[in-house]
């Protein structure tokens, strides 16, 4: 077996006494813009249960590559572990090429796209591995096997590429962690949390893993391939566990905000939600949001939402046109159950926000006003929009490359993501989906009725009758 890791960066080890791992999130461009990540807290969490240091470098724009390499010069890690989905990982290329010419370490990557795809390794030759799947005990055991000089390409989860073959070796997924209240509580003291508290007014939480949806544009289907399965069967924290974690962080930060349950499925498994809102209003008075979905709302249960706390919730429109919802995306969702949950959630003084996505494949200029429309007639108060984007590994990707939608080389082509399309359209150009994008505010509260204008924006709606006003007056004199 090969081991590349650098002596001296052992002995480096032996002089300081801990090992010592730089988790790195690149960032750039994207829609996100919170320098927080749910599985690289899990990963530091157990890192530094076991007794591990670990540091941490956000990335929001090449301009920070210079910081990270001198964070790297001075902290001298052993492991430098990325993660990444598709959109930024010529960014992990180019970042770990310039740490290997300055600091001789292991590197390796993670996250859903190199689970999905793990053999773009191939073409990296400075990270040392992949690790594929849940990444907290395949992690763990690479640190180990690191500390103690010994080869760690056995690992399962771990993909790596041979120096002296060429060929790559893709190992066994571990089974999926059934039990998650046996991981520690994910470490946010490496993001600089308070920072993050402060500029976001929210803290960010995730109770369960998995979707059993098929939903052709998100990950959850694929991941349900690469571990044999036919969904992503959830898995929940034990309500306890739950309840611990929000104790333990609202204990070590400063907060006046409102929590975030960021949970795809939060209200899913319903004897599950009853047991934690019931703990929650018993223990906790602040505010939350979480992520639900519309068929699966009913009155009864907003009730129960409300009562515990919750003012505002997100569901998924994403697109109004019957046969794109239904039929490309495979959502599974009538018109009638998404004018009922952003009504029922109205009627019980809920905030909502919805996600739709534009730019899909067979989607005219018409369908997208379509989905603008949908949004203008619930009650949505805050009616977002994203750009698709083809992810590798997913159903619609294989879409787009069996009708040629793909540009050539995307794999190198720098893109913001969900802001712009990088798809080739017959029937509809880059710039017609990006005014879409840009102006999509715009038209939604322009297709608002007068009523819906005047109960939630009083204030932007006797300005524009101001300036209505003005015009007309400055028009009768003129034509006098």
């Amino acid at each position: 077996m090969i081991y590349y890791a650098s002596i001296n960066s052992y002995k480096n080890h032996q002089m300081n006494g801990t090992m010592k791992v730089l988790l790195i999130f690149p960032d750039i461009g994207s829609f996100h813009s919170l320098q927080y990540h749910p599985g690289l807290a899990s990963i530091s969490g157990m890192l530094k249960t076991h007794g591990y240091d670990v540091q941490f470098e956000y990335v929001s724009s090449k301009s920070d590559f210079d910081q990270v390499l001198d964070h790297v010069k001075k902290y001298r890690p052993e492991i430098i572990g990325f993660t990444s989905v598709e959109t930024q990982f010529i960014y992990v290329k180019t970042l770990s090429n310039l740490i290997k010419e300055i600091h001789n370490c292991v590197i390796v990557c993670g996250g859903v796209y190199t689970t999905l795809f793990p053999e773009v390794i191939e073409n990296t030759e400075s990270l040392d591995a992949i690790i594929r799947g849940e990444g907290e005990y395949p992690f763990l055991e690479l640190v180990r096997s690191v500390e103690k000089i010994q080869p760690f390409f056995h690992i399962n989860n771990l993909a790596y590429v041979d120096k002296t073959t060429k060929k790559i070796t893709i190992n066994p997924l571990n089974p999926l962690i059934t039990n998650l209240d046996e991981l520690p509580f994910p470490d946010r003291s490496i993001f600089n949390f308070q920072q993050v508290i402060d500029k976001h007014q929210l803290v960010y939480f995730m109770f369960n893993r998995g979707c059993p949806y098929r939903c052709t544009y998100c990950c959850n289907h694929a991941l349900a391939r690469a571990y044999g399965m036919e969904v992503n069967k959830m898995r929940f924290r034990s309500v306890k566990s739950c309840m611990d974690e929000i104790r333990d962080v609202l204990s070590h930060y400063k907060f006046k905000g409102m929590l975030f349950f960021g949970d795809d499925l939060f209200i899913h498994n319903k004897k599950w939600l009853d047991e934690f809102l019931d703990a929650y209003k018993k223990e906790f008075s602040l505010p939350f949001m979480c992520e639900i979905r519309c068929n699966l709302v009913s009155p009864d249960l907003y009730k129960k939402l409300r009562n515990a706390g919750c003012t505002n919730v997100t569901m998924g429109i994403e697109s109004g046109n019957d046969f794109i919802r239904n039929n490309v995306m495979k959502r599974g969702m009538s018109k009638e159950q998404i004018f009922n949950a952003f009504s029922w959630a109205h009627q019980e003084g809920i905030v909502t926000t919805s996600t739709c996505v534009i730019g899909l494949p067979f989607e005219t200029s018409e369908m997208i006003d379509e989905t603008a429309d949908i949004c203008a007639k619930t009650y949505v108060r805050f009616p977002g929009v994203n750009i698709f984007y083809p992810y590798k590994g997913t159903d619609l990707r294989k879409l787009c490359e069996d009708w040629g939608f793909l540009p050539e080389g995307i794999e190198n082509i720098e893109i913001a993501e969900r802001k712009e399309s990088v798809l080739r359209y017959p029937h509809i150009s880059q710039q017609k989906i990006q005014n879409h994008f840009l102006n999509w505010q715009k038209n939604v509260f322009r297709k608002r009725s007068l009523i819906y204008k005047i109960q939630f924006y009083p204030k932007l709606f006797l300005t524009l009758c101001k300036k209505g006003i003005n015009l007309g007056i400055r028009t009768l004199i003129k034509s006098k």
